[in-house]
């Protein structure tokens, strides 16, 4: 049986990467505001245009240092703390069309700071349902291939090079995370700035106000959600202005930038669809997975589990304009018909199971990057899709797009604190471009490889575009464009029905090698893949403009499991390597007496090791956010032999700047394997613990003309590495490193806590340096 979450209405064109035609698209709407007009700021530090991930995501991280901001939507209900789940969904509040659903290791540290993290793993699916991709006759037929991207070295690696872990969790239920945590506000209420959201409301029109150095934002009530109620119109100024408004961005038109790369690349139509008889069966089957591609003679697609357990899936499927036509393809009948061949195939299985229809949208996959990322006078921001557009194999989409903001929202804070050099606003567009550009050629180059599956199995990609050009010739010009369209839906229709190998099993002698050259596709890692760690955490802000001293060469890029490898490492304009800290000093060894066993578990116990990357996010943050002092802080980390001295006060004056030093523990040179070592461990674990309590007394912090320099313990040996790596010299060299605000590191050498110091100044108040390359570079494996 079929069940349809909506009536159904003419199709109607909306904007995605060209155009959207879906059942729900009049019945989207519905509910009030969460913050009406007239409770809304005339004046306001940055306003917000598109309140979709991006946009909340923005909000929050400008709440986090102390800057107030107005989000501002279209869509009556896109800012409301509201469910995905499609079985709650009526005719008249469908559930939202899922689309992303991939968040990657740096997302998730980005989301760790905003103390999401622990939330988005407890929604999100178990990684048992969604480490494979399958490659199917049918969702319930036989099985061609399956990739495993958890149990090879890239996983293992990948786990060890961040404290925070990806996850698989659908676009609409990371929304109502945000919008949940806007709605809560801020805990403690005194550390956070307000967001104020409005809902059913365009910021199309803008003005930049040169005599004011402040934009002017007009807003325009969507009464029916339909068109701009121009009677009911609003006007609020801010210092900036933040487009996240999605591919077809008004901020991005009325600024006039221009996108460069490759459009058209395919056309798709993507229908979301519940089916809570599915999963049952493929448990008992075990064949969970992310990606499943379907390739038989009735249908080629794919689909996509975005919740196995309530059912929530989507299927992606090919179509051919201008021959076919977004009418064509999202008719309900011809989606559910595909779906069914999808779940059954050759068997017909899929005829007997329930399934809800809820909308489809036909779109264009573009590989696009922005020319620019905000106006020449740094007041008008582009961030997400409104910037970027990529292919969605690889997920990089709203991944970059949250990294965007996380680049952003720093930089506007120390901007409207007045601590910002003229480079600071600029350098967003030299960095988030130059990675954009990176993620779209691989996502690109994704796209391609994932072709490689069904050309190995007699199906060329090439073949509907021949088709279809030929349609286009001037022979065809006597064709009506109904013959048009039925020649070619007649043509992929023969190919697939009379294709060897998507018969039955064992019906032709043809199938068993081509199942094999497809296998080996699968083995040597030549499919799509799902991890990409350098591309994840390994890119580097190294263009000139980039807000970093200095550069270091990139080493060689190390392939594995095909896919570029990161390789930790310190360098200006990447980001600061994961490694374990603790608050106090490590236990020396697991190796115990009875007599010391007692003191190295107390010793244990008060040494909870942080990442790395918590250090930045806790010293970075402005102790009084809302105030003169909530400027976020840059990071110098300092080696533990370091030479605190700061000769005057003068040095640190207008820096927003806090600093550790990275000790190490003092077990280090007291164990061995000589005679007598274990004494010597129960003498140094005792040592070790006066030391602990001398820290929690306040003794473990040093103060410098009025930098506080807080002591951190090496648990691992993971910054002595690092600083080896990078030609620290190892101790005694005054090896030190300064972080920006977002764990980018700006700056790294030898030359002491002053030389530190002296670069701060230079990036936080003077000329950014220009040393950089021209393109994104990956560390190493």
């Amino acid at each position: 049986t079929t069940q349809q979450s909506t009536l159904m209405q003419a199709p109607r064109l909306l904007c995605r990467s060209s155009q959207r035609v879906g059942w729900a698209a009049v019945a989207r709407r519905g509910l009030a505001s969460a913050t009406g007009a007239a409770g809304i700021p005339s004046s306001v530090p940055v306003v917000i245009i598109g309140g979709g991930t991006v946009g909340r995501s923005l909000s929050l991280m400008l709440s986090r240092f102390g800057v107030e901001c107005l989000v501002v939507d279209r869509n009556h209900v896109m800012l409301q703390a509201t469910s995905d789940a499609s079985d709650t969904a009526t005719p008249s509040t469908p559930p939202p069309h899922p689309r992303a659903h991939v968040l990657h290791t740096r997302t998730m540290e980005i989301l760790r700071e905003l103390g999401l993290e622990e939330e988005v793993h407890k929604t999100a699916p178990p990684l048992s349902q969604w480490r494979h991709f399958r490659y199917l006759e049918s969702m319930l037929g036989e099985e061609l291939g399956v990739v495993d991207f958890f149990k090879g070295p890239t996983a293992r690696w990948l786990r060890a090079a961040s404290p925070a872990t990806l996850s698989h969790l659908s676009q609409p239920t990371l929304d109502t995370i945000f919008s949940t945590a806007i709605r809560r506000g801020p805990s403690p209420p005194a550390t956070r700035a307000p967001i104020h959201t409005l809902s059913g409301f365009s910021g199309d029109s803008f003005e930049i106000l040169s005599d004011h150095g402040r934009v002017r934002v007009s807003l325009e009530s969507i009464g029916d959600g339909k068109e701009a109620v121009s009677e009911n119109t609003r006007e609020v100024e801010c210092e900036y202005l933040v487009g996240c408004d999605g591919a077809n961005s008004a901020i991005r038109r009325g600024l006039g930038v221009e996108l460069s790369g490759e459009a058209g690349l395919q056309h798709f139509i993507s229908v979301h669809f519940t089916c809570r008889d599915l999963w049952p069966r493929l448990r008992e089957l075990r064949r969970p997975g992310m990606l499943h591609f379907i390739f038989n003679r009735k249908v080629v697609g794919v689909l996509v589990a975005h919740n196995f357990e309530k059912g929530h899936w989507v299927a992606q499927f090919p179509f051919y304009p201008p021959h076919q036509t977004p009418e064509d393809v999202t008719d309900i009948e011809v989606c559910e018909t595909m779906i069914r061949d999808c779940l059954g195939g050759e068997s017909g299985e899929g005829e007997v199971m329930e399934i809800t229809m809820h909308s489809a949208d036909a779109w264009v996959m573009n590989g696009l990057v922005a020319d620019s990322f905000s106006d020449p006078s740094h007041r008008v921001f582009l961030c997400g899709d409104s910037a970027h557009q990529f292919p969605p194999s690889g997920g990089f989409g709203l991944n970059a797009g949250i990294q965007d903001a996380h680049n952003l929202a720093w930089k506007l804070a120390t901007a409207l604190n007045g601590g910002a050099s003229s480079d600071l606003l600029s350098s967003y567009t030299p960095e988030r471009k130059q990675v954009c550009e990176a993620l779209r050629d691989l996502s690109i180059d994704n796209f391609h490889r994932g072709l490689l599956v069904p050309e190995a199995l007699g199906l060329p990609p090439q073949i509907p575009g021949l088709v279809s050009e030929a349609l286009d010739s001037e022979a065809a010009r006597v064709l009506t464009p109904f013959a048009k369209k039925t020649i070619l839906e007649t043509a992929l229709g023969f190919g697939r029905a009379f294709n060897p190998n998507l018969s039955p099993p064992g019906l032709t002698v043809f199938r068993g090698e081509t199942l094999s050259r497809f296998q080996r596709i699968l083995d040597r890692f030549e499919s799509l893949p799902l991890l990409f760690p350098r591309h994840d955490l390994g890119l580097e802000y190294t263009a000139p403009g980039s807000l970093a001293s200095g550069s270091v060469a990139p080493g060689k890029s190390r392939v594995v499991e095909g896919v570029e490898q990161y390789q930790p490492r310190l360098a200006p304009g990447a980001r600061l390597p994961h490694f374990w800290l603790t608050s106090t000093p490590t236990p020396p060894s697991p190796r115990t007496t009875e007599s010391t066993a007692k003191i190295n578990e107390e010793a244990a116990d008060t040494c909870q090791p942080t990442s790395s990357l918590d250090l930045i996010t806790r010293l970075s943050t402005p102790p009084s956010p809302g105030t003169a002092a909530s400027t976020p802080r840059w990071v110098l980390l300092l080696d533990d032999d370091e030479k605190l001295t700061v000769s005057s006060p003068e040095l640190l004056r207008d820096l927003a700047l806090a600093a550790a030093r990275i000790r190490c523990p003092a077990a280090a040179a007291a164990v061995g394997d000589q005679a007598g070592v274990l004494s010597r461990i129960g003498r140094v674990a005792r040592r070790m613990l006066e030391q602990q309590r001398d820290h929690k007394e306040g003794h473990h912090d040093t103060t410098t003309a009025g930098l506080a320099i807080e002591d951190m313990w090496d648990a691992e040996g993971g910054w002595q590495a690092l600083v080896r790596t990078a030609g620290g010299g190892g101790l005694g060299t005054g090896f030190c490193v300064l972080v920006r605000p977002d764990g980018v590191v700006a700056w790294c050498g030898t030359g002491g806590i002053e030389a530190g110091i002296a670069v701060t100044r230079q990036l936080q108040h003077g000329t950014a340096c220009e040393e950089g390359v021209g393109t994104a570079q990956g560390s190493a494996g």
